[in-house]
């Protein structure tokens, strides 16, 4: 397939913008359009995701970082002014949520019960058959 433009970006270049475009949010289908039209084919810039994917995620690692930083200390500030104000029951559910988030907190999962409620336990007796003398059961 002949390019429709001479390409101008160096390789280098191109992985950049290619970063540059998915730690901003845009969608995979758009990057690949403005790639094509830079006069880029699409194996191409497949060829560049594949090099650019593992930046990609370090980046959108670092973003979320410094996001989840950001979240505790906004929440550690609506901690702070609940007290203040003498709201203690939001401040404990700000703190739960913090403690959520930190990883300080673990979710109880209920694997047994399909989320019924637990009064009616059901005893399970085992019964050891013995062998006959014949070796029977």
């Amino acid at each position: 397939m002949a390019r429709k433009k001479t390409p101008t970006y160096k390789k280098d270049d191109l992985i950049k913008i290619i970063i540059e475009r998915f730690t901003s949010g845009v969608p995979q289908a758009s990057v690949v359009q403005e790639i094509i039209s830079m006069g880029y084919s699409t194996p191409y810039f497949y060829d560049l995701y594949r090099e650019a994917k593992p930046l990609i995620q370090q980046a959108l690692k670092g973003i979320a970082e410094n996001r989840l930083e950001t979240t505790i200390i906004e929440m550690e500030t609506q901690y702070q002014t609940s007290l203040t104000n003498g709201d203690r029951r939001l401040a404990n559910e700000i703190r739960k949520e913090i403690n959520k988030i930190s990883g300080l907190h673990q979710q109880k999962i209920d694997i047994t019960t399909d989320g019924d409620k637990i009064n009616n336990i059901q005893i399970i007796k085992l019964i050891e058959i013995k062998n006959n003398e014949d070796g029977e059961v």
